[in-house]
């Protein structure tokens, strides 16, 4: 671990978690896919400067973070480990409040927190992916193929060997495809492939789209095609965040987005932005974010 970094015992798990700032207010960051916690530094250093305290866990399965004991990477686990770890970290640092921001597994961790425990974030700002993912995803065909590695990665064996590959080169062919204009740093793209070098994180990431694809096709061939308003609403105040050029997520997914919750929300476009919207306009993404968490 570097000196910024630290372990934070919660749900069962220790995290390996990065922290910037001292402020009274507690900033959760929550990474997705194919990232790692270094990813949120760009913007937790703004917070920080805005006088939040920002710590980003490693998600469970993750690089120093321990696997799931139980092999569980649910969208219900996710969303338990942010509010266990706001608990623990609200606890230990006496914050006045905590938000949650959370980029693409990141915001679907986001969701599921804000539906478990609706009075541990006062706010909850999320990139890349919008609510109701599971159920939009049938309005939209052509995302259908802009998803195509999610069903890809259901190929056991398969799907493993492709990802480790040539020392993970399939991440940046994922990083081009998602974001195509940005020109990002070679320590960056290091960093997450020395992650997914650690433990099992290739295969805990994998999980990730397995546990979420089985009960989709079980809900298909149970219940019929879903209808997004058959998901429980958001009750905490939301900002959702797309890139305009995002080529993982279509932008179209995101026009309703603000439906999914009961309490205010609203949605930002980022120009010349794709997938990693927070770290390809940094300066951008995290004056929205500190604008409307300060509010």
């Amino acid at each position: 671990m570097t000196d910024d970094e630290r372990t934070v015992e919660a749900n069962g798990l220790d995290f390996a978690v990065r922290e910037r700032g001292d402020g009274d207010r507690l900033a959760l960051c929550l990474h997705g896919f194919p990232d790692d916690a270094g990813s949120m530094d760009p913007l937790a250093e703004r917070l920080a400067d805005a006088g939040f305290t920002a710590v980003a866990p490693y998600m469970r399965g993750y690089g120093p973070t321990g696997e799931a004991p139980d092999s569980d990477y649910s969208a219900r686990a996710l969303g338990a480990d942010a509010v266990a770890l706001a608990d623990r970290l609200v606890e230990d640092g006496g914050y006045d409040d905590a938000v949650l921001v959370g980029h693409d597994w990141g915001a679907v961790a986001g969701y599921s927190a804000a539906r478990i425990d609706p009075d541990r974030f006062s706010k909850l700002v999320t990139m890349a992916v919008p609510p109701r993912f599971g159920a939009a995803i049938w309005d939209h065909p052509r995302q259908f193929l802009r998803s195509w590695y999610v069903w890809f990665f259901q190929l056991p064996g398969l799907a493993e060997r492709t990802l480790r590959r040539e020392d993970f080169a399939m991440i940046e062919v994922l990083w081009n495809l998602w974001s195509p204009d940005w020109d990002y740093p070679d320590e960056r793209i290091e960093s997450v492939k020395s992650t997914f070098r650690t433990g099992g994180t290739a295969d805990a990431a994998l999980q990730y789209y397995r546990q979420f694809v089985n009960p989709l096709v079980s809900d298909l061939f149970r219940n019929g095609r879903p209808d997004p308003g058959d998901a429980p609403p958001i009750e905490v105040p939301g900002l959702v965040i797309a890139g305009a050029d995002d080529g993982c997520i279509g932008p179209e997914l995101f026009e309703n987005a603000a439906d999914a919750f009961d309490a205010d929300a609203r949605v930002v476009r980022i120009r010349d932005a794709g997938h990693f919207v927070h770290q390809e306009r940094p300066d951008v993404v995290a004056e929205e974010v500190i604008e409307f968490c300060s509010a």
